[in-house]
């Protein structure tokens, strides 16, 4: 039996905008590494670009983009 899990994609979708800017930069960074994980996994397994693949690639891009957020208001002290 295949245990079905959900992709970091799946769980980030789930998460408001509020509450993703408001985790902490370990949060981040685990996401971030979970996601790297998931996009280097896609990519040894199929020798084409799936839709797996794309989306853990958006996701990863969204984590980059909150952390890169969340520093520049830490650095101008919003």
């Amino acid at each position: 039996m295949v245990k079905h899990t959900k992709s970091v994609y799946e769980i980030i979708q789930t998460i408001p905008v509020e509450s993703m800017i408001a985790l902490s930069f370990p949060q981040l960074r685990d996401f971030e590494a979970q996601l790297k994980e998931e996009v280097i996994a896609h990519t040894l397994k199929h020798r084409e670009k799936t839709k797996e693949y794309h989306r853990a690639v958006l996701a990863l891009r969204w984590v980059q983009g909150v952390i890169r957020i969340k520093s520049v208001d830490e650095a101008k002290g919003v």
